[in-house]
């Protein structure tokens, strides 16, 4: 049996590398003519009718493909602006017309977490963000199903939790923190919906896109398919469940494995990792107008790598960052396939190991043992390949130049995070080390995505929810009393930078700026966005652990400040807002 799994094994990644030296530029997103390739989608995108790009890729059609179709071959003048617009209100409506109204049965006014939190406001603010997931919930309409070819969104029978502003329908990794939110709002039944979903469009697919629109279905996100389970069974025991997920998940692990994995040779041993890589050619449907322009001057075959390019670091969810930047600085030199990303080793790692523990729960011996030998092998590639010893962190891997890029990111501390390391010659203290040399446990709006300004908006001074829980988790649970203390005070303030904003808007956003608390942050392909399910998630964890620490002090000097810049940002968003979303 385990030969012929090698060998199946070999034949697919022999049909990948066949597959991969096809012509690119010709893969589009996906196979619909008007949402992700064809001269339709070429002309309403540059007739420029939406602020967004996303808006008409988000659109319903009001009659069949074919018939749309047959009406735009007859437009005169398709390259009029205003003829466009004429004929895209004449045959799409929307967006938001998907879903109908739902109403979480399993919702509860007050869960158990609430009552540990001693700050009276604080106690206030998490039963507001208790009933935001009533406002992020939907629920697809059964003509998405019947019309499915006159809808962008693949339709899953569960409801679901969205990011929320343009962030319509559910996504990837957002989930995750999602996830980590319900459960603390004891919302256990609306989460093994959510992962039905996830696992029933696995089985159509073969993997979990980075959202369910057809136009996302060649990219994934980072994998935390398998981790969310690991969460609901460690919050609900419910292995019956579980058992039945097992198979999916595999599948979605041998993804990773077929289609995202690399060989790297170090001190003449071979190390397999893995790396975001989606064979996709073409612009992105929902962002079709910025990378045009992003990979303007190039040959067909030239943009046809920007654009895989570009469709990976939306895969890796940081998009953009100069992380993936050949010159450190300009999105036109994106080159994310040749970086091996900690983060995504992290993760991985952490599915192996939830995979052993779940298989190991369901008494599969040997299917848990193959599970630990992946996990011990990825520690061993991890440390041998992104570990340094002067630095005391982790850090990507160039395969051009076969070095590590040695900038910050959170993500440099993921293994500890994923206790996908072996603690020796205290390891634990140098990652400590590390972020106070890098002086990134000091700004009072959070931790930075990197420390470089470069107006995209995972960079400076940009700080995401996720990677504050993340940091803050490691800090947590680390065995030195020193990264515990850190773990507090950065969830005090990334506490009070929620709060702050929260308490002048209203609004809980996708990103802060670490540098201005209670400040949203800015930059990139589209206005700050609020909502938000990720952000609530991460407060309600840090709520829960820290809730009889945590305090508001309302004294900050910098909070008129703050009062001042987010009347004119949520101007901003408003007025983006009325136009497109």
């Amino acid at each position: 049996m385990a030969v012929t799994g090698f060998l199946l094994r070999v034949l697919v990644m022999t049909y990948v590398i066949t597959w991969s030296a096809a012509d690119l530029k010709d893969e589009a997103p996906c196979d619909s003519p008007i949402f992700c390739n064809g001269p339709l989608l070429v002309a309403a995108q540059n007739a420029r009718i939406y602020n967004d790009s996303k808006t008409f890729v988000d659109l319903h059609l009001k009659e069949s493909e074919e018939t749309i179709l047959a009406a735009f071959n007859q437009l005169p003048n398709a390259t009029d602006a205003d003829a466009m617009k004429t004929f895209v209100e004449e045959y799409f409506d929307g967006p938001n017309i998907e879903f109908e109204d739902w109403e979480p049965s399993d919702w509860t006014e007050n869960p158990g977490f609430i009552e540990g939190i001693k700050d009276a406001d604080l106690k206030e603010w998490a039963k507001d963000l208790n009933e935001l997931w009533k406002d992020l919930g939907r629920q697809i309409k059964q003509d998405v199903l019947t019309n499915a070819d006159r809808y962008s969104l693949m339709h899953v029978e569960n409801p679901f939790i969205v990011p929320g502003g343009r962030f319509r329908e559910f996504y990837y990794w957002d989930s995750y923190w999602i996830f980590k939110g319900l459960l603390l709002s004891e919302m256990t039944e609306t989460v093994k919906g959510m992962l039905t979903n996830f696992v029933s469009i696995t089985k159509s697919l073969g993997h979990v896109p980075n959202g369910n629109r057809v136009y996302y279905e060649k990219r994934s996100q980072p994998p935390f398919l398998i981790p969310s389970v690991y969460l609901y069974l460690q919050a609900t025991d419910d292995m019956e469940t579980i058992r039945t997920f097992l198979p999916d998940l595999e599948t979605e692990y041998q993804f990773w494995m077929t289609n995202r994995s690399i060989d790297i040779t170090k001190d003449s041993n071979v190390h397999t990792l893995n790396r975001y890589n989606v064979y996709m050619g073409m612009p992105r449907p929902e962002s079709y107008r910025e990378d045009i322009e992003t990979a303007h001057g190039n040959n067909e075959e030239e943009a046809a790598e920007v654009y895989s390019n570009l469709a990976s670091a939306a895969e890796s969810g940081w998009d953009f960052s100069t992380r993936w930047f050949r010159d450190g600085a300009t999105l036109a030199t994106i080159r994310t396939k040749e970086i091996v990303p900690v983060d995504l080793n992290s993760v991985l790692c952490l599915c192996e190991r939830a995979l052993y523990e779940m298989y190991n729960m369901a008494g599969n011996a040997t299917k848990a043992e193959t599970y630990l030998q992946a996990f011990n092998k990825r520690k061993e590639a991890i440390a041998a390949v992104l570990w340094s010893e002067e630095h005391g962190a982790w850090f990507d891997y160039d395969t051009v130049s076969g070095n590590t890029v040695e900038e910050f990111y959170p993500s440099n501390i993921m293994p500890m995070w994923a206790s996908c390391y072996e603690d020796t010659n205290d390891v634990q203290q140098k990652v400590l080390d590390y972020l106070k040399g890098e002086g990134v446990l000091d700004y009072a709006g959070g931790i930075p995505t990197s420390l470089t300004r470069s107006g995209q908006q995972w960079d400076y001074p940009n700080a995401w929810p996720p990677l504050q829980d993340i940091v803050i988790e490691t800090l947590r649970q680390s065995d030195v009393e020193e990264a515990n203390d850190y773990a507090l005070k950065l969830a005090q303030n990334w506490t009070l930078t929620n709060w702050r904003a929260y308490n002048e808007t209203n609004l809980m956003f996708e990103k802060y700026d670490v540098e201005r608390q209670g400040v949203p942050g800015h930059g990139g392909e589209y206005a700050v966005q609020a909502g938000f399910g990720w952000t609530n998630g991460v407060i309600m964890s840090l709520l829960d652990h820290y809730g009889d620490q945590l305090q508001i002090d309302t004294d900050s000097g910098s909070h008129e400040t703050a009062f001042i810049l987010l009347n004119i940002i949520c101007f901003v968003i408003a007025l983006f807002l009325s136009h497109d979303v």
